[in-house]
């Protein structure tokens, strides 16, 4: 599995980790050398366990290059709300939201996520 990861990443425009799933990215090697988040219990076994992996704490989602890890599971819901939007533009992903009930903001903000900045 992390050997396919790594290959399809490589042409993917963006590959996606959502809440402990930066674990799974972390582990292809991928995430080295670059920021990435996860869910907030898990920063500082995160950080332990991958330390050439800079982990940002307090923010809804993190993109770097082609590379996009996200906090807990509605933090996986504000990352792929922000990619609806960086390809078919605000008005369709506020469509989206509408269409899926989602009544979050933090898609538009990922620095919204402050209250777990200081969590470990």
């Amino acid at each position: 599995m992390l050997q396919w990861i790594r290959k399809s990443s490589v042409g993917a425009d963006v590959t996606m980790s959502v809440c402990v799933g930066a674990y799974v990215l972390a582990k292809t090697g991928l995430l080295d050398g670059k920021s990435a988040t996860t869910h907030h219990d898990a920063y500082k076994d995160f950080a332990n366990e991958f330390p050439k992996v800079h982990v940002v704490h307090g923010v809804r989602f993190v993109e770097e290059g082609n590379l996009a890890t996200s906090g807990g599971l509605a933090c996986g819901i504000d990352l792929a709300m922000h990619v609806i939007d960086r390809y078919f533009g605000r008005q369709v992903a506020e469509d989206t939201a509408y269409n899926l009930e989602y009544q979050g903001q933090g898609w538009k903000n990922p620095s919204s996520n402050a209250i777990y900045a200081q969590a470990a």
